[in-house]
Formats: structure tokens, C-alpha cells, sequence
């Protein structure tokens, strides 16, 4: 049975409606598992357990957006990974149906008490809801754990409010990790995450700068990604199950002298040829070579760029 059920493939509701859940009982997650971390992965494993326990379903509901991007643009977090790899995250663990609803005006504007009762609606037959232990919901976060259970209570559903995971003398969360990404702290951010840390994003047309170098890039598109500090880095990529090395230039180009110089992800792979354009990428930072620096001209990049890649090379092969 349970062969069968990791076949399965998960599927993916990405409105608020009613969900394929027939009469099997539902057990369901609500967050947004940025991330999905550590303490992520204790609360959807538990999760999972129960719902094959009882031969029902696992759900996480989650939002396409995070909720801040709506309610405080300015103050909006940027992300540890991008929708669609959290969504190849959750069906990777065994969770049986993504609900990745958009978070929009109308759900700002719902009640705590309507948000659980649209739950229960398009889920038919709920038998628990997995929250942290701090989670709020609803218009102008009236709701909490606490509402949930009263809620669960008369209409007969369980509701476990998950008290954070702790690593060393802090919790473990996506806010956490966000902060040891930007700071450069990338070994504590995989431990954290429960995975080697991957920078991933969509490969974009660039301005064909790096050819024109010699050492042609794949530039990709992570505006809405936390990112490691400026700087070049070493790093591995998995493409079409080949594994490939290759340095990452995280940075404004400051050589060029642009009036207005926008911040570039590129990755450069040495022996290797393909055109990878809209693909989706992710690039496993390996260490850290130097920061970024603005050199007399364009010759002084090139020859850096070499060395770079000579000490990308000697660093990978020393990891491996």
C-alpha cells in the first residue's frame, strides 16, 4: 500500500473551490512553508502519517504569494524558493493534494470564521488541521489556534497547533533562513533546510555580455528570491541528471560603469554547451570565492573571471 501510495502523483488546486477528496476523510496544513525547512517538514510529516493511518488525504494549503506582498508591499519578505519549487518540495514528501490558492483582496477581506468554513466546505469530509502554534488568520488576523479549536469542536474535527522546531538556541523558520541567506551563511541555511541549499530560478535572456567575455552565462530571473551577499561563487547544477560545475556572479558589474546597473545572477559553465533559455535552474552554492569588485577595465575582468573559475576548480575537487 504504501508503494502505491508514493506512485501516486500529488495534485495541484490552485483556486479556492472544491477539492477531488471523494469521502476520504481530509487532513489538512495551512501555511506557507516557505522553504520548507525543518520545521516545515516535522508538521507535513505527521501530517502524512495520519492521513495514510486512516486511508484518507494530505492537503497543504498554501498561498501562490506571500499574504505581505498584498497587506505590506513594503515591508514583503522576499523568498527562500520559488512557487513551483516549493510545489515539486510537497509532492517530493508525499503530500497527496497542493491547494496553492492566490492570496487576493477578497481572501484578505474574509472572517476567520468564513475562511474555516470554506475549508470545510471544499474539503467535504475534514478530520484535522496542522497550524504553528502561533498561527493567525482571517481578516486583520482575528483568527488563531485557539478559533480553530473551538471551530474543530463543533464540527468535529482535530486541530494540532504545532510549537516550533528548535535548532541550537533559535527556532528554526523561514525568517531565520532568510537572514543566513543574506548574510552569506550558507552551511547553516542547508542544515535548516534539511537540503543543500539551491539559488533557483528561470533562465532569462541577458545581454550577451558574457559571450562577448568568452564565458558564456546562463542569466536567471530570481527578483522575488533572498539572495547571498554580492560576490562570485563556486557551484554545481543539475541538468538533465548531469551534474555540472560552474562559477556564480551575483552583482551590479561595477567594471562596466552603468548609470544604472541592475543586479545580475549569472552562471557560467565551463565545458559545457546548451541552450537554456526558460528553463528552470537550480544552482547549489558550493563556497564562496571573493567579493564583487570593480576592476581598471574590461581585460583585468577577463583575467579574474579565469582565475575564478581555476579556483572554482580546485574547490569543488577538493569538496568531492
Amino acid at each position: 500500500m504504501m508503494a502505491e501510495r508514493v506512485a501516486m502523483r500529488m495534485k495541484t488546486i490552485q483556486h479556492f473551490e472544491a477539492l477531488p477528496t471523494g469521502e476520504q476523510p481530509v487532513f489538512c496544513a495551512i501555511g506557507m512553508f516557505d522553504g520548507l525547512h525543518l520545521g516545515h517538514q516535522s508538521v507535513l510529516k505527521h501530517l502524512i502519517d495520519q492521513a495514510r493511518s486512516t486511508k484518507g488525504l494530505s492537503v497543504v494549503l498554501t498561498f501562490q504569494t506571500h499574504p505581505a506582498a498584498l497587506l505590506t508591499p513594503d515591508r514583503s519578505p522576499k523568498l527562500i524558493y520559488p512557487t513551483d519549487y516549493k510545489q515539486a518540495l510537497l509532492e517530493s514528501i508525499g503530500v497527496d493534494i497542493a491547494w496553492m490558492i492566490p492570496f487576493d483582496k477578497r481572501l484578505s477581506q474574509m472572517s476567520a470564521e468564513d475562511f474555516v468554513e470554506k475549508i470545510r466546505h471544499y474539503t467535504r469530509h475534514l478530520s484535522g488541521i496542522s497550524v504553528g502554534s502561533n498561527f493567525s488568520f482571517g481578516c486583520q488576523r482575528q483568527g488563531n489556534v485557539d478559533l480553530l479549536k473551538e471551530c474543530g469542536k463543533d464540527h468535529g474535527f482535530q486541530v494540532e497547533g504545532k510549537v516550533p522546531l528548535h535548532y541550537g538556541e533559535d527556532l528554526v523558520s523561514s525568517t531565520r533562513i532568510r537572514h543566513l541567506i543574506q548574510s552569506g551563511d550558507i552551511e547553516m541555511t542547508s542544515r535548516l533546510l534539511g537540503r543543500p541549499y539551491s539559488l533557483m530560478g528561470q533562465v532569462i535572456s541577458g545581454d550577451g555580455l558574457g559571450r562577448k567575455l568568452g564565458f558564456p552565462t546562463a542569466n536567471l530571473d530570481c527578483q522575488q528570491l533572498a539572495l547571498p551577499p554580492l560576490g562570485v561563487y563556486a557551484i554545481t547544477c543539475n541538468i538533465e541528471g548531469q551534474e555540472r560545475d560552474g562559477v556564480l556572479n551575483i552583482g551590479k558589474r561595477p567594471t562596466l560603469n552603468h548609470t544604472e546597473p541592475k543586479l545580475q545572477v549569472e552562471a557560467h559553465f565551463w565545458d559545457f554547451e546548451m541552450n537554456l533559455y526558460g528553463k528552470r535552474i537550480g544552482l547549489e552554492i558550493k563556497g564562496r570565492l571573493r567579493g564583487e569588485r570593480r576592476f581598471p577595465d574590461v581585460d583585468s575582468l577577463k583575467s579574474q573571471i579565469k582565475k575564478d573559475i581555476k579556483h572554482a576548480q580546485c574547490m569543488l575537487e577538493e569538496i568531492r
